[in-house]
């Protein structure tokens, strides 16, 4: 997408809608032979990393052949929700936030050590974590993974009447809290912050300017709700 402000509003961006490997930069189907684990570690995608499309802007900077294998499932408990900070290609992102009873839709991610690395490089804004004691449940096969790897906003999640806001583009059995859509988010964070900008303004100038975007997001997390899970931190990047 060309317009940078409009794609702002489609995050999380396309998906598959089933597990896929990411090959040459196109989601391909998931066979029996195409996956080994063997050196690979299970990250679970909380927003865009569900998104070949976006697994192609981060791993594009790689040479060789990039692939990885990308499984649907369900996360137990936890929600998708926004995080209080901005995104340098605009958009408001989200993390993983505890919420019972409530099944939310993530892709798993199987990254070899050169391709978790450059994960890391694209997700400065978070912590990377291990959840123990977690029910992942694979669409394809049934199999529950009891342990995975995820990113966490270190600035917390938006605040929106005391409560966080789930990702309305991502599906979720049971919900609990309640959800926006992008544009509906950044909508209320302009309000917030620049009330008196239109919407497409206010998404473009953050686009533009780190450093109005750094500002932004430092008004924007003064408020934010904590988020505190059971997990352990393994690196601040």
């Amino acid at each position: 997408m060309n317009d940078p402000v409009a794609h702002a509003k489609t995050y999380p961006f396309p998906v598959p809608g089933r597990s896929y490997v990411f090959r040459k930069g196109q989601p391909v189907d998931l066979l029996p032979d195409d996956f080994d684990r063997n050196g690979r570690t299970p990250v679970l995608a909380a927003g865009s990393n569900q998104s070949h499309e976006q697994l192609a802007r981060k791993y594009s900077v790689l040479p060789g052949h990039v692939e990885i294998p990308v499984q649907k499932g369900v996360l137990n408990d936890f929600d998708s929700v926004y995080a209080a900070h901005l995104a340098g290609y605009g958009s408001v992102p989200s993390t993983f936030y505890p919420s019972a009873g409530t099944r939310v839709t993530t892709y798993v991610l199987w990254l070899d050590d050169s391709q978790l690395n450059r994960m890391h490089e694209t997700e400065r804004n978070y912590t990377y974590d291990r959840l123990g004691a977690i029910t992942v449940e694979i669409d394809d096969d049934g199999e529950v993974l009891g342990e995975a790897f995820a990113y966490t906003a270190k600035v917390g999640c938006v605040n929106h009447s005391g409560s966080p806001v789930a990702l309305r583009e991502i599906e979720a059995e049971g919900r609990a809290l309640p959800s926006m859509l992008q544009a509906e988010m950044l909508d209320f964070v302009r309000s917030r912050l620049a009330p008196e900008t239109n919407l497409d303004d206010f998404i473009r100038a953050h686009i533009e300017d780190e450093s109005l975007r750094r500002s932004r997001t430092a008004a924007l997390s003064e408020d934010a709700l904590i988020l505190e899970f059971p997990r352990t931190v393994l690196g601040d990047y």
